[in-house]
């Protein structure tokens, strides 16, 4: 169940269940002795990869810190109701989506997270 408060007029969808979760992937910019991947290979793998798979996320800059060095970084973060059984669909098209990566830019690693959003907001 959720409750619908309107703040400042928006509504805000307050879920009594933990059951809004928002998954995220941290992707690294550095290729391992290969430099960067720039912005038109960004924009190609999300064309070609992410935006085929997903009908919506939200793509964020960030920078991280990987074995002590520092290197931008795209958060791709898609937000569900583990309600719907079409969630679990989303997150593994999201974690897809984490491993192409990997393997297409030969990351060691990605970083694959998961918080619950106990409250969100439609504007």
């Amino acid at each position: 169940m959720h409750d619908i408060i309107t703040l400042t007029g928006y509504d805000v969808y307050v879920h009594n269940e933990r059951t809004m979760q928002t998954h995220t992937l941290a992707l690294g910019m550095n290729i391992p002795n290969a430099g960067k991947v720039n912005n038109q290979m960004w924009m190609q793998f999300v064309s070609q990869e992410l935006a085929t798979r997903l009908e919506f996320a939200t793509i964020q800059d960030a920078q991280g810190i990987y074995k002590g060095e520092m290197e931008a970084t795209k958060l791709v973060s898609v937000t569900v109701d583990e309600r719907t059984s079409h969630s679990s669909t989303i997150v593994a098209k999201l974690q897809e989506v984490g491993q192409v990566y990997k393997t297409q830019f030969r990351q060691e690693a990605v970083l694959y997270t998961v918080t619950q959003t106990p409250e969100m907001a439609i504007i």
